[in-house]
């Protein structure tokens, strides 16, 4: 996993670290069913929906500096927005296998 522990740090000193704990929250809320979309609207052949499930992800895990999973997203939105179903499915199966090493980081991260 890839991550940038110096926006978690910049985000520390702006708005403090209840800030952090509450992002960091909202990512571990949602990035499993933004992930769940995806895979079910590949499965059922919808590029567009797995595009925006993709997009939402790639944009929350960029604001926290998770780099493995918005590389993998940023590419899984590019190759659905073309019809890649087969390339699509690959990034998310590279987002899928980042997701432990992630939540593993983001919990370490919300005790500091």
């Amino acid at each position: 996993m890839n991550a940038d522990p110096d926006v978690l740090e910049k985000l520390r000193v702006v708005g403090g670290p209840k800030l952090v704990r509450e992002l960091i929250g909202l990512f571990l809320r949602y990035a499993p069913e933004r992930i769940a979309l995806a895979r079910t609207a590949l499965d059922a052949g919808d590029p567009s929906a797995a595009q925006r499930a993709f997009h939402s992800l790639k944009s929350s895990a960029g604001q926290l500096g998770i780099e493995t999973i918005r590389d993998g997203c940023s590419r899984g939105e590019a190759l659905a927005s073309h019809g890649d179903a087969t390339g699509a499915q690959a990034a998310l199966a590279d987002v899928e296998a980042a997701w432990p090493d992630t939540l593993a980081w983001l919990t370490e991260q919300v005790r500091m």
